[in-house]
């Protein structure tokens, strides 16, 4: 019922996710995330937030993949699930159980997650991971960026009606952008975090505490 991208920057140490669905308030279902930790999105048939917060809880712990399977495996309806995740240090992990409804898809590359159900063909996450690319841009506009190759080619299978992104930077704050309902969500997302690059508003953040700078 959902499609989202976990994506790590190797240059900036910058991590985040994005999710997009043809439902209400993809990302306070989908999308957690702690700097010090990782990111995860948890989403399905049935999708569990208690997954999303447990396992991310353990990230600094565990491996992306023995942290995750601690949870899952205790979950007698998991099959229902689907669930990534990535380290601060851009290890991820996939899981998407065989009750979701097809298609459902999975890739998992270093600093880079992707995964989605409920979508209309067996392509798309494919050409997502195919044409993701950091290059000349912020991470927050590459994971918009992703959302639209996914909408191109083909998306959930209902259309799309939220999505959010989460960008995660110690030297600077978070970047939690969500569109909870709206006929064309990703646009409406891109043009939100546009407004959030306008000078008055870049100089207010620049003052703000930070993970590394927390007093000034």
């Amino acid at each position: 019922m959902t499609f989202s991208i976990i994506a790590r920057n190797p240059k900036t140490g910058e991590i985040g996710g994005a999710a997009a669905t043809g439902n209400l308030c993809v990302g306070g279902w989908v999308l957690r995330g702690d700097i010090k930790k990782g990111i995860t999105t948890s989403q399905g048939f049935y999708p569990s937030t208690v997954w999303g917060e447990n396992i991310l809880i353990n990230l600094n712990k565990f491996s992306p993949s023995v942290a995750s399977n601690k949870i899952i495996k205790k979950d007698r309806n998991k099959n229902y699930r689907q669930f990534s995740c990535m380290n601060k240090f851009g290890k991820g992990f996939s899981f998407t159980g065989n009750k979701n409804i097809k298609f459902y898809d999975q890739i998992v590359l270093p600093n880079l997650v992707i995964s989605g159900n409920m979508l209309s063909n067996n392509k798309i996450v494919a050409q997502i991971a195919k044409n993701f690319s950091l290059k000349n841009k912020s991470l927050s506009q590459s994971l918009i960026d992703a959302l639209k190759i996914g909408k191109k080619y083909g998306s959930d299978k209902r259309g799309l009606m939220s999505a959010a992104i989460l960008v995660l930077n110690e030297n600077k704050p978070p970047i939690n952008i969500r569109v909870d309902y709206d006929i064309n969500p990703i646009s409406k997302l891109e043009k939100i975090l546009k407004m959030t690059n306008r000078p008055n508003y870049k100089n207010w953040l620049r003052k703000l505490p930070t993970n590394k700078k927390q007093y000034k």
